[in-house]
């Protein structure tokens, strides 16, 4: 029995395990699984509270690797995350959300990578770590504000690998989570979406710093050690969430202001960008009688939306087709006797000496009640692979020939707002448009008073995407502080306020708790309709509108300011460890 002690007390402090293939394994399933934590947050689940605690396995685990371990670590948590939350591409090809995947993943993992660098570079002291891994590994921070600072920093580096990301696709970020929680997103007027990713990723950075000690064991007589920085950050989100619950409640109606009545026409139409001649004339027909028809609803409107692309050809086009369009949709303003914006894909102007083609645009079209052609806006953010195939050159022609989409759109140039009623100036977004923050800001510096996206999200009739869609677009009235009118051919046309409360749309529902009708974007179909909008007579600019991203920009200095940190921390150890040796090498 004694021989058997000592061989277990030989064996204490064994770190085989950490390297077993089975070991490893568990931990692949741990951060898949906790990546695909982090998508149930978002639609169609809606589990907002599993984005305060997904982060936490990543973390915890990458912490304690070097930082080509924890890249990937963060490879692995991002592809569980991307492959579920982006599932619904699948609607345009199975493979599609694996490539997804792998594309989305490297950005976790260049956050992870840093991790162990920062760990060991601002929380451990060089004296420990000169005295190796075990002094390393069993080392407890005893500073709360070092602890907080580095919590703070790892928050603020998670923030700029979302910018990093935004350039390319900014859909799903982690703030988008609680795109429900009105109260709390309202420090969006002054942060932008970067102020709620940075809460909730402190928020489980501090979490998993307060557990990760505990369970090493107390320090003193402290029961709980290092849980100060998470009952700081549990200060914070009280504060952040009582100001924004008193902003929301305390909103009012601007008193000086201008009312109108949106006739909003969701035709519900199939994808049909290679429609057939049939196909195309039952699109076109399907809005000219709802638009005929709305006009005798109570009360009536004052001009009639159509969405992206109500009809698949264009309205300048030289085609038959493209002719009847423009004749019937004369015809209809004549009738009506109302300004019709109409969404459809369109051609650039080009002077009459111009040899070249004119190029292809996806436009928003404001006819005046005398069907003239009043001015138009195009979209300027196009979607990579849907709209245009990037570096298209470059790539090899068998690559191009699967990706194609068979057109390549330009972009347009103009932020300037459509004037689709007297003082009503409409910034327009056109469907992906209003997943960037930096287009709707342009268009209120540009003096707009509404913000109108018009979408066509019919590629996903059954997937969650029209749902995500509009809980990633919701944040952009709470950043410019004015409501949104939202047009989409098959889902989620209504009517969103400044506070990001949807408060109106075309389809309604008991709701189980009051009884009452509700406002219920997630339900589609085909519907027109008639929807109050109040906008204010003069933009009163929020303080991300006036000054945009200065939130990122701390960001960005305080993840600077732990790189900077580290390397002279790391300068410092190199250079004691190069003065042993040469100590050593003079003894000698």
């Amino acid at each position: 029995m004694a021989q058997i002690k000592e061989q277990k007390h030989s064996l204490s402090g064994n770190e085989a395990w950490r390297i077993r293939w089975t070991t490893r394994l568990v931990k692949f399933i741990i951060l898949f699984s906790s990546g695909m934590l982090m998508s149930s947050s978002l639609p169609p689940l809606n589990w907002s509270a599993t984005a305060w605690i997904a982060i936490i396995p990543l973390f915890w685990i990458c912490s304690e690797q070097n930082y080509k371990r924890a890249a990937l670590s963060g490879f692995i948590w991002g592809f569980g995350w991307a492959f579920t939350c982006f599932f619904w591409l699948r609607e345009i090809e199975t493979i599609i959300p694996f490539f997804a995947a792998m594309i989305m993943a490297p950005f976790p993992a260049v956050w992870a990578c840093l991790v162990p660098c920062l760990h060991r570079g601002i929380l451990i002291p060089n004296d420990v770590q000169l005295q190796g891994y075990t002094a390393t590994k069993n080392f407890m921070p005893a500073s709360v504000l070092k602890t907080f600072f580095y919590a703070v920093i790892i928050a603020a580096w998670w923030c700029v690998t979302e910018w990093f990301r935004s350039r390319f696709f900014p859909w799903n970020y982690v703030s988008t989570s609680q795109w429900q929680n009105l109260s709390l997103i309202q420090i969006c007027s002054v942060t932008g979406t970067y102020g709620i990713s940075f809460l909730i990723v402190l928020t489980n950075i501090t979490l998993a710093i307060a557990f990760k000690n505990r369970f090493r064991g107390t320090k003193g007589k402290v029961k709980f050690p290092q849980a100060y920085p998470f009952y700081i950050t549990l200060f914070l989100l009280l504060a952040v969430s009582s100001i924004g619950a008193y902003k929301y409640h305390s909103q009012k109606a601007p008193q000086a202001s201008i009312e109108f009545n949106a006739g909003l026409i969701q035709g519900d139409i199939s994808q049909r960008r290679q429609a057939s001649v049939e196909q195309a004339l039952e699109a076109l027909n399907v809005y000219l009688k709802m638009s005929y028809e709305i006009v005798r609803q109570k009360p009536a409107p004052d001009i009639i939306i159509w969405p992206e692309s109500a009809t698949p050809f264009a309205y300048k086009g030289n085609n038959w087709l493209s002719k009847k369009y423009r004749i019937d949709v004369n015809d209809l303003i004549k009738y009506v006797k109302l300004p019709l914006v109409l969404g459809t894909i369109d051609f650039e102007d080009l002077p009459p000496q111009s040899k070249r083609e004119p190029g292809m645009l996806n436009s928003a079209i404001l006819f005046g009640p005398d069907g003239k052609i009043k001015s138009k806006y195009s979209k300027i953010q196009r979607v990579p692979f849907g709209e245009y195939v990037p570096f298209r050159k470059y790539l090899p022609e068998w690559i191009v020939k699967r990706i194609d989409m068979h057109r390549d759109l330009i972009s347009g140039k103009s932020f300037a707002p459509l004037e689709i009623l007297p003082g009503v100036r409409a910034g327009v977004s056109v469907c992906y448009e209003d997943m960037f923050e930096y287009i709707s800001r342009q268009e209120v510096l540009n003096n707009a008073n509404l913000l109108l996206v018009i979408t066509n999200d019919a590629w996903y009739p059954t997937s969650s995407e029209p749902d995500q869609h509009l809980a990633n677009c919701v944040f952009r009235t709470i950043e410019t502080g004015l409501p949104m009118l939202r047009v989409g051919n098959n889902s989620a046309s209504c009517l969103i306020q400044p506070n990001a409360y949807i408060s109106d749309c075309l389809f309604e529902k008991k709701s189980p708790k009051t009884g009452k009708m509700t406002a219920a974007p997630e339900v589609r179909g085909r519907r027109a309709g008639v929807i109050k909008v109040r906008v204010p007579l003069k933009t009163k600019l929020t303080f991300y509108s006036r000054y945009g991203n200065v939130f990122l920009a701390l960001c960005w200095l305080l993840v600077l300011a732990g790189i900077i940190i580290s390397i002279l921390n790391w300068r410092q150890r190199k250079l004691t460890l190069m003065g042993k040796f040469k100590g050593e090498a003079s003894d000698v």
